[in-house]
């Protein structure tokens, strides 16, 4: 698993990402899910599917009163589904920040809130849409560290 911490000044969100999740991740997950409130049927769900072990899924969610998003990413069978995952969580987290600050979802405003999000998670996109080399190698220590820790 790959984790990353990131915060969107425009809108003073915290975001929790996870990427390349198993199963085995999941009191990683359910832990920073209750440190935002996650109610527990959500947090149950979220375990359930961790276990499930299903490759191309992942999840999303905030706490809109803390300006405050897990997003996870599972693990993905091709880059294409790694990116269609991404964008899918991506989607909710923009939709969550726009439905809590009243950004019209249509729009300039939004549009510079996905592009300002996609700046900040760029290198760890690259790196799992990426085939080269470089790239599977910062992956592979990336988890490695993690599997360290």
């Amino acid at each position: 698993m790959v984790t990353r911490d990131i915060y969107i000044p425009s809108c003073h969100w915290e975001v929790h990402i996870y990427y390349a999740v198993t199963g085995y991740n999941e009191k990683a997950i359910v832990a920073d899910l209750c440190g935002i409130a996650c109610p527990r049927p959500i947090r149950q769900q979220v375990k359930k599917n961790l276990r499930s072990g299903k490759m191309d899924s992942g999840f999303t969610y905030s706490n809109k009163l803390l300006h405050c998003t897990v997003m996870v990413v599972g693990m993905h069978s091709t880059p294409a589904q790694f990116l269609n995952s991404f964008e899918h969580e991506l989607r909710h987290l923009i939709d969550d920040i726009s439905d809590t600050l009243g950004i019209p979802v249509r729009g300039e405003e939004v549009a510079y809130l996905t592009g300002d999000i996609n700046a900040l998670v760029a290198e760890d996109v690259k790196m799992f849409l990426c085939d080269c080399h470089k790239c599977k190698h910062k992956i592979s220590e990336e988890l490695q560290v993690k599997s360290e820790e």
